[in-house]
């Protein structure tokens, strides 16, 4: 279904402001971000639980320039953004996280308006302390209070153990199931869709 747009979403969103939390900074990914993020997406331990295998160089390039061009052309409404997870101690990429609306703004997607949807991946080497918990719940404090989303939406394969039980510490419930026949990725596993809805005041 088209995203309904307001008369401010049909404009293009101004620039992204990088988002501070205690131990990172999230801020739209650069050409230069391309070998950090070459390591974490051209793993295939990291890669196992993406929608895509693991990514060569020119392949990484592409994709932040493709990603890049994507934001250029989004609206409040209608988005898709690439957001790289910056150590603010040191400045290092180890991750990267996205939030979208849709796969090719400024057209719209199948979801409905007031919903977003957000992915991320860490580097495997700052598994296990935080990180992710950490950017996941900036990303979606960003989508519900910065672009007015109401429901939060994130797939996760069915043995992704860990990216589930970061999801349900953010108060993510699941929402529907997939089976192996319907993963349209390539990677033939079951997935579940979870969801988290914005809690307004009464």
């Amino acid at each position: 279904m088209a995203i309904s747009g307001t008369p401010l979403g049909a404009q293009p969103a101004p620039p992204i402001t990088p988002i501070a939390t205690d131990r990172l900074v999230l801020r739209p990914t650069e050409l230069s971000d391309a070998p950090a993020l070459e390591k974490i997406r051209g793993s295939e331990e990291t890669t196992r639980y993406l929608s895509h295998e693991p990514l060569d160089p020119t392949a990484v390039r592409d994709r932040i320039a493709s990603d890049r061009e994507r934001a250029t052309a989004s609206t409040a409404t209608v988005f898709r953004h690439a957001w790289a997870l910056e150590l603010r101690a040191t400045g290092q990429v180890i991750g990267e996280a996205s939030t979208w609306t849709t796969r090719t703004p400024p057209e719209p997607g199948h979801l409905e308006p007031g919903q977003a949807a957000l992915g991320y991946v860490l580097d495997p080497d700052y598994h296990r302390q935080g990180y992710g918990r950490e950017a996941a719940k900036a990303l979606v404090n960003w989508l519900f209070t910065e672009r007015d989303i109401r429901t939060a939406f994130a797939g996760v394969f069915e043995p992704n153990l860990a990216s589930q039980a970061l999801l349900k510490s953010l108060g993510f419930t699941p929402d529907r199931w997939f089976t192996a026949e319907q993963d349209q990725s390539g990677k033939g596993l079951p997935s579940i869709r979870f969801r988290l809805d914005r809690q307004d005041p009464a």
